[in-house]
């Protein structure tokens, strides 16, 4: 347990920027310097670098059932650097709090209602304007899968807010998840 706990507390470190610097896959430490081998320009990028705030993510599967994994109040943050850069947490607000604040005397039970609570991951990006879409190009992420790969995003901007949708598994059910995002 001890070992869960301290893997969840150097997670939480690298993905707060805290524990080492961190390069995407295919990108140097002087890439990385001056923004990375995947960054953009041009007013796609003005328009999205910034802070957004989370107004609502859902998901619809197959059938077209939709749910709301984090429940209808979801919290999030999404920031995109004009050099290419960017991070995003989404959070349950329903998580219960641990019984101590010490993170590695906590239980199993809650180390896992946190984790399935959350998501968190930053990398780079890039944007296509002409096909809507854009993809994350993950470096580090609270499921290490992630890790080194590609998210594609298709996106809608209307000038005031940004919708985010693509393919996601939650649950074992294969479904499209839609996140809209609004910048402070």
């Amino acid at each position: 347990m001890k070992d869960l706990c301290q893997s969840i507390l150097f997670a939480a470190l690298l993905l707060c920027g805290c524990a080492r610097p961190s390069h995407g896959p295919g990108e140097s430490a002087s890439d990385a310097a001056k923004g990375g081998t995947r960054a953009m320009g041009g007013e796609a990028a003005s328009r999205l670098a910034g802070t957004w705030r989370l107004v609502s993510f859902h998901s619809r599967d197959s059938s077209g059932l939709i749910t709301y994994p984090f429940g209808q109040d979801a919290q999030g943050r999404l920031i995109y650097e004009s050099n290419g850069r960017m991070a995003v947490q989404l959070m349950d607000p329903r998580r219960p709090p641990f019984k101590t604040d010490d993170p590695l005397a906590t239980s199993e039970a809650e180390v896992r209602a946190a984790f399935g609570g959350l998501t968190a991951y930053y990398g780079t990006y890039t944007v296509d304007p002409g096909a809507g879409t854009i993809v994350h190009h993950i470096e580090s992420a609270h499921i290490p899968n992630w890790a080194g790969t590609d998210q594609l995003r298709h996106f809608e901007y209307d000038g005031k807010r940004l919708t985010l949708k693509g393919p996601l598994r939650l649950g074992g059910v294969m479904g499209t998840v839609s996140l809209v995002w609004e910048k402070y």
